[in-house]
């Protein structure tokens, strides 16, 4: 009988460490399943964050490739074809044109060459086709607008003009889908590009206050939404407004504050003044559907 007590107790003993240990392998198992979840999950984290800077970057080089176009084509009309009350020569108009579309390119460049691997083939193939593009013109943009080429800035500045906005006029976008065809066809790309801030939808003209009635401003203070070349009494002061896609021109043509012009992007502001007269012009927005202006005047 004493025998078989301490057989008992051995047994007993020996099943309680067994089910011990069978209980901390469990515990230890789920543990690590645990961690490796947490692990996948903070990986495709980092994997999203990265195509959101992706898609950020690859939105904001396109756009500002698309405006360099635009902005150089409508540069190039004022210089190929002045207006007959142009203010300014077409060969100093030309030397600033060179200077900023080299500037722009370059800008265009950089931006692209800072953007990595998406990881996403046709997201990849699209951006190394835009880099492919813009250096096939970089070069020869340098070599027409590096002033130490030349005897003068002005020296033959209208027609190296022209051949620059030939250059530039000759980039496109690559055959193969563009950005938002690629990105509609892969579904962590989309989110991605739905998240970056550089990747949303222009936003609408915000209304303006008196809307699309000039003779508003007849009074010397209005806000109004001007979609083609319009004339505005402000007070005593006449302009005409022009617009591209991106900026929008007013030119003062009334007596007061004699000749002059002032060219505004979105949120830019401009005035002119006159023994105490002054009329100031901020762009409350300007898009390629027009522009939204406030003019006010003091004196």
């Amino acid at each position: 009988m004493l025998v078989k007590a301490r057989m008992g107790r051995v047994g007993l003993l020996t099943l309680g460490i067994a089910l011990a240990v069978g209980g901390c392998s469990s515990k230890k198992e789920g543990e690590g399943d645990a961690a490796a979840s947490a692990a996948s999950a903070s990986k495709s984290a980092a994997q999203q964050r990265a195509l959101v800077r992706w898609a950020g970057q690859m939105c904001e080089a396109t756009k500002l490739f698309e405006t360099m176009r635009k902005d150089s084509a409508d540069k190039i009309k004022e210089i190929t074809d002045p207006p007959a009350d142009a203010l300014i020569a077409p060969d100093f108009i030309a030397m600033g044109y060179l200077s900023r579309t080299s500037s722009s390119l370059d800008e265009v460049a950089q931006k692209l060459d800072a953007v990595g691997s998406s990881g996403i083939a046709a997201a990849d193939l699209l951006h190394d086709a835009l880099v492919k593009e813009v250096h096939r013109v970089q070069p020869k943009v340098t070599g027409l607008t590096d002033s130490h080429e030349f005897t003068s800035p002005a020296e033959d500045a209208s027609t190296r003009a022209e051949r620059v906005g030939k250059l530039i006029d000759s980039l496109t976008m690559p055959e193969q889908p563009d950005l938002p065809a690629v990105v509609a066809r892969e579904p962590k790309l989309s989110a991605a590009y739905r998240t970056a801030p550089s990747c949303a939808l222009p936003r609408p003209l915000p209304k303006a206050a008196d809307g699309t009635d000039v003779d508003a401003c007849a009074d010397g203070g209005c806000e109004v939404l001007v979609t083609q070349q319009t004339h505005v009494t402000v007070g005593v002061w006449k302009v005409r407004v022009s617009l591209t896609e991106t900026k929008a021109t007013v030119r003062n043509l009334g007596a007061v504050g004699g000749v002059g012009e002032t060219t505004l992007g979105a949120g830019g502001a401009g005035s002119f003044g006159d023994n105490g007269a002054e009329l100031t012009i901020k762009a409350v927005a300007v898009s390629h559907k027009g522009a939204v202006l406030k003019f006010s005047t003091k004196g």
